[in-house]
């Protein structure tokens, strides 16, 4: 089954008489499970794509639809809901809260959700033991080296068990080895069966870790390919 149904997507951003077009006619499908790649240079309109898939945006026309439905059926609040309960989201800059702790940046989402609040510790434990930042549990974000930030990211992203992981240019900020233990990560989630990862990337070193390739110039799919 599909997650996400794209058809004919297009975005536009108008800034009083000035229109500049950002994603012209896009057309593709994801399945549950997949691992994507969304390459391209600066322009392209890959984040513009990433931001109107994890419901941060809305296009100006075409049809998105996650699960089936359509983001035109949804209320705003019902939008705010999916996003929080069903995706979750790694950006370059990391946002940690610099004073708290891992395990308080972790368990944050936790606060806004229906989860039980018996069940917030061990949910917490969980997503920071998956990306192996337990012996830094109690440290500070601020002491945190930028992989061990960009891995406290990721589990405070996989503590609602989203069903989906979209990953804005993750390695951006990292050095290489920091970048690769960060992709490694994201693989070993995909390939346990527990999440669809939509990674947003202009390394095509990194996009090449995935199992499927979506190249974006000037607002439009150049290709789309399947790694065997």
């Amino acid at each position: 089954m599909s997650l996400i149904e794209v058809k004919n997507l297009e975005k536009i951003y108008e800034a009083g008489e000035v229109k500049t077009p950002a994603l012209g006619g896009v057309s593709f499908e994801i399945k549950d499970g997949e691992f994507v790649a969304i390459m391209g240079p600066s322009g392209s309109g890959k984040s513009t794509l990433l931001h109107v898939l994890g419901f941060l945006d809305r296009p100006s026309s075409g049809v998105y639809r996650f699960g089936g439905k359509a983001m035109d059926d949804y209320s705003d609040e019902e939008l705010a809901k999916v996003r929080n309960r069903k995706m979750g989201f790694v950006f370059q800059a990391f946002n940690l809260l610099p004073r708290a702790t891992v395990f308080e940046n972790v368990k944050l989402p936790l606060l806004y959700s229906e989860v039980p609040e018996q069940e917030w510790k061990e949910r917490t434990e969980k997503a920071i033991k998956a990306v192996g930042l337990s012996p830094r549990r109690d440290h500070e974000a601020f002491r945190l080296s930028g992989g061990e930030k960009q891995r406290a990211a990721i589990a405070r992203a996989l503590v609602l068990t989203p069903e989906v992981i979209f990953a804005d240019e993750p390695t951006g900020n990292l050095d290489t080895k920091s970048g690769e233990a960060v992709i490694k990560i994201l693989k070993n989630l995909n390939q346990e069966g527990r999440h669809t990862i939509i990674l947003v990337t202009h390394e095509e070193e990194i996009a090449r870790q995935a199992s499927r390739l979506i190249t974006l110039r000037d607002g439009r799919i150049e290709s789309d390919k399947i790694f065997s």
